[in-house]
């Protein structure tokens, strides 16, 4: 009994995939030297050429499939016109052939295609041999028709030769070898059967000339067939180089953000307790520094860690329908401690319990944050206001500030990477990363976001998101999914 297999797909005729990233490098090198080398004697180096001819055969025997079928057909349909047009007699020979030669052939290729036995090699041989037999089973049938008297015209065996070379798509060496020896057959046939010399050579004229087309597309094919295997593999090598390397970056990122903010948090915790302590006005004034300094050198270790996260695809948006209203509060409530030590109040408009959004809970409340310690560190005011309107289908959340405000040059870039605006004397530089991440985590939730701002009057950063009116509170988690909190811990 047959057991049938699966089609082998695309993936799956490739390159084994290498295990690590050493053995990927070597193999990606080996494709790009034969690239460069070239391979117009339809040979790979030894390193590569048994695993062509491996994807080579399973692309035969899925090939087989189809050209049996039609073959089946179109050789079933020469039977119908052998007993229409010939004589009983001929026709009684050829259908013989047909029915006890060509078609058994490729009836039993068309079944083995679809077996796991035997191999992808060996099919592959078996195929080439149904063709010998297809072309000979032509060649007998001329015979049968010359012996009486009946001459068929070669354009059988013209056609039986371009059905190898294109339809079957068999490699180049083995159809040109093959076609040869059908060629051979017919020339030694028609000269024991007494064909003139003359029309003999009219007849290989044409044979030749048609055999000659054929190598010719073979070969062309065979070529493109080998290019496309170099390209596909070197672009999976290179897709799975790149997929380890995200995976190390993932790796190292979470190690990082894990290992750095450690001993940030000891060190939070220490000036927090050392802030209760009864000290000096100079000490607590040096401890509220420290703090300060802390606080901005964990929002510096999460831009950076944000930004490594969107860039490695690791942040996915999980949006849901919720309240705005506790998110909001939660966001006041883990903002004020940071504005106090700044002298700063920060304060939320009265919002209603139904103005809900479709958002992820965890990375809008991301957003909102670094909004608020934007204006926290750079906006130069002491009053910080967090409201919430809905217009239409659509909720927009504004962060406002009464500080100094933004200039038209500064404003129109604010929320590119690497740009910074002016800063007070007691603020570090920060990496212009902050808005950057807002534009790009409210982009993900489906929003947009922006910014009013005058010089002297203060700024208004806003962001416009879907609504969605309910009571669900929102589950937003301690940390933002798949990245860090800004959040003093």
């Amino acid at each position: 009994m047959c057991s049938h297999s699966r089609p082998m797909t695309g993936r799956q005729r490739t390159l084994e995939r290498p295990r690590t990233g050493r053995r990927t490098k070597v193999d990606t090198q080996l494709i790009r030297a034969q690239q460069a080398a070239g391979f117009r004697r339809l040979r790979f180096r030894q390193e590569l050429e048994p695993r062509y001819r491996e994807f080579r055969a399973a692309v035969v025997r899925d090939r087989a499939r189809l050209v049996s079928a039609a073959g089946l057909l179109l050789f079933s349909s020469y039977i119908l016109a052998d007993l229409l047009l010939l004589p009983a007699e001929l026709a009684g020979v050829t259908v013989a052939i047909r029915l006890w030669l060509t078609l058994p052939t490729i009836a039993l290729v068309w079944w083995l295609s679809f077996c796991q036995k035997p191999s992808n090699r060996v099919f592959e041989h078996l195929y080439t041999l149904a063709y010998l037999i297809g072309g000979l089973s032509v060649v007998a049938i001329i015979v049968a028709a010359r012996v009486r008297d009946f001459p068929l015209p070669y354009e059988g065996l013209l056609l039986m030769l371009m059905f190898g070379y294109f339809a079957m798509g068999l490699p180049f060496f083995a159809v040109s070898v093959t076609s040869a020896l059908i060629i051979a057959a017919y020339l030694a046939a028609e000269l024991a059967t007494g064909l003139p010399t003359a029309h003999l050579l009219v007849n290989l004229f044409f044979i030749l000339t048609a055999n000659t087309i054929g190598m010719v597309g073979a070969w062309l094919s065979e070529y493109r067939h080998r290019a496309h295997f170099l390209d596909q593999n070197l672009i999976e090598l290179l897709h799975q180089e790149a997929r380890e390397e995200s995976e190390q970056k993932g790796r190292l990122i979470s190690a990082a953000s894990h290992d750095l903010r450690q001993p940030l948090n000891v060190i939070a915790l220490m000036l927090e307790n050392l802030s209760e302590a009864r000290l000096s006005a100079s000490h607590l004034s040096l401890i509220q520094r420290l703090q300060r300094t802390v606080v901005h050198f964990r929002q510096l270790l999460n831009n950076v860690l944000d930004v490594s996260r969107l860039h490695e695809g690791m942040i996915q948006p999980q949006i849901s329908a919720f309240s705005l209203k506790p998110l909001i509060e939660q966001l006041v409530d883990l903002t004020v401690d940071h504005a106090a030590i700044h002298g700063i109040t920060v304060a939320s408009d009265p919002l209603s319990p139904g103005l809900g959004v479709s958002a992820d809970p965890d990375l809008l409340l991301r957003v909102l944050q670094n909004l608020v310690f934007n204006a926290i560190d750079h906006s130069g005011g002491n009053t910080i206001g967090v409201s919430a309107s809905q217009q239409d289908e659509r909720v927009t959340i504004e962060i406002s500030d009464n500080g100094s405000g933004l200039d038209d040059q500064i404003r129109q870039d604010v929320f590119q990477p690497y740009v910074r605006g002016e800063h007070g004397p007691d603020h570090a530089t920060g990496l212009g990363l902050g808005l950057a991440i807002v534009q790009e985590l409210t982009e993900m939730m489906g929003g947009r976001c922006g910014v009013r701002s005058q010089p002297g009057h203060g700024s208004v950063f806003w962001l416009a998101l879907m609504a969605a009116p309910t009571t669900q509170a929102p589950a937003s988690g301690d940390a933002v999914r798949a990245s860090p909190s800004a959040v003093p811990e």
